[in-house]
This record gives C-alpha cells, structure tokens and sequence, in this order.
C-alpha cells in the first residue's frame, strides 16, 4: 500500500472580485502543481468582476470561507460596518450578482477544518465578529481559540506570519521577499521549530502593504513550509474594470499604490 504523502495548498485570499489577480495567481499556483487550492473569503467587494470571480473561486478551490464583503453582499444589515467607498462596492456588487450567485456566498461556511490546518477569514475566536489579527497580541488571542497546528487567515490584506513557541511565545516572522520588485517574488519560510503557526497569505485582488503586486501562499504540510508569494498582473486592466461596472473609481486608484 502507496503511503500518502502529506498535502501542498495553495491559498488565496482576498479576492475582491479582481480577476486579473485571480487568474494570475490560480495559473501560478497550477504551476506549482499543489493538491488544492483554498480560499480564505472576501471572494468579492471592490472589483469590478465578482461574477467571474465566484465562478473560477467555486470551479478551482477545494473550499471556501466567508469573508465580511461576502457576508454583506447578501446580508444588508452588515453594510453599515463599512467606509463609503465599501459600501458602495458590496451594493452595486449585490446588483451585478445573480440568484446563483448570492446562494452560494450565503451558504459559505465561517471555518473549515482539514487535517491539522483550520481555514479562517478573520480568525478563530469568533469568525462572524471579523476581527483583525495585527501584531502578536492579536495573534495570541486567536491561538487560544485555534486547536490545529496551522491557522490560515486574511482580511488585513497584508502578508504575515504569527508562530507560537513551545514555551507559548509569539513572534511575528520576517516574509520579506527580495526587494527588486520581481515579477515573480518568493519568500520560504520554515515552521518547523515552531509548535503553531498563523498564516496570511496577503490579499490577491488588492494588496495593503504597499506593494501592488497580488499575494498568495503555498503551505507545504511534508516540508513544514510556507512560501509566501508576489506576482504582478494586469493592474490596468482591474482598474479598467471597476469603472466600467460602476464601481468606485477610489477603488481603481489604490490598486496602483498597494493602498
């Protein structure tokens, strides 16, 4: 009997209905031929594509968490959390979606559990709150909630990993990639001497951290890795989309700026 090797997923996050990023990072982590691809919510919100989106979203990914965008698109009452700009976003996105559409973000799931890896939008202690995790105390509170070893997450848009010791001590580690501004940006990092690990892979469709190109990760469960991801896309493009579907040019303007 064949033993099973242990799992590489891709992830994404963050989608926010940006198909060129969408589609650059599904052809780069195809090529990285990875068991199956997850996505850790907000398939839609700001973008100018949700349609597409949720289409590529639901045919390639293996699983799908709820995002807050993705909550508010089909819950009304949710948009009064969000800035101007958000909310008009999630009100033009839930007239471009069709029936289809809307039921299946309704009945994403807040988490998912696989072997040893829990998905998450926000975090673990209450996912319907969609709280931030942004330094090691936030970090430290979702831990106490988090009963695998890994913990994946988005919602801040920027790239990050917590990892807790076996004494309880939470580090944020370096994900730096090289600083030339690649085309393609890769940054290993190794989890094995650390007891538990929270993951974020940074947003595909519209990055924070001041760097414009879409993030994603691959987590290697044999080799106790993650390798956080950069690659550029067509940024013209998305913009051209937002204001084509009458979204908030705002929107099309931070894509540039990694805003």
């Amino acid at each position: 009997m064949t033993e099973r090797r242990p799992a590489r997923y891709g992830v994404v996050a963050d989608v926010h209905a940006n198909l060129q990023a969408l589609t650059r990072a599904v052809q780069y982590l195809d090529d990285a031929r990875v068991d199956a691809i997850y996505c850790l919510g907000d398939v839609v919100g700001y973008g100018g594509d949700p349609e597409d989106c949720i289409r590529i979203i639901r045919e390639r990914c293996a699983g799908t968490v709820r995002g807050n965008h993705d909550h508010a698109v089909v819950d009304p009452s949710l948009r009064g959390w969000f800035n101007e700009h958000a909310r008009q976003a999630i009100e033009r996105q839930a007239e471009l979606l069709g029936q289809p559409e809307l039921a299946w973000l309704a009945e994403l799931p807040s988490t998912i559990d696989l072997d040893g890896v829990t998905l998450g939008h926000s975090g673990f202690v209450n996912p319907g709150r969609y709280r931030y995790i942004s330094d090691e105390a936030d970090a430290l509170v979702e831990f106490e909630a988090l009963a695998t070893r890994y913990g994946l997450v988005g919602h801040t848009h920027v790239p990050a990993v917590f990892a807790q010791t076996a004494d309880g001590e939470i580090n944020r580690v370096d994900v730096e990639g090289r600083e030339d501004a690649a085309a393609v940006d890769e940054c290993e990092v190794p989890l094995g001497p650390y007891c538990r690990t929270i993951i974020n892979p940074g947003a595909v469709g519209q990055p924070r951290d001041r760097d414009p190109r879409a993030a994603c990760a691959v987590l290697d469960l044999g080799s106790d890795t993650v390798r956080m991801v950069r690659l550029e896309y067509d940024i013209a493009a998305a913009q051209d989309a937002i204001g084509r579907r009458g979204l908030p040019r705002f929107e099309a303007a931070r894509l540039a700026m990694g805003l």
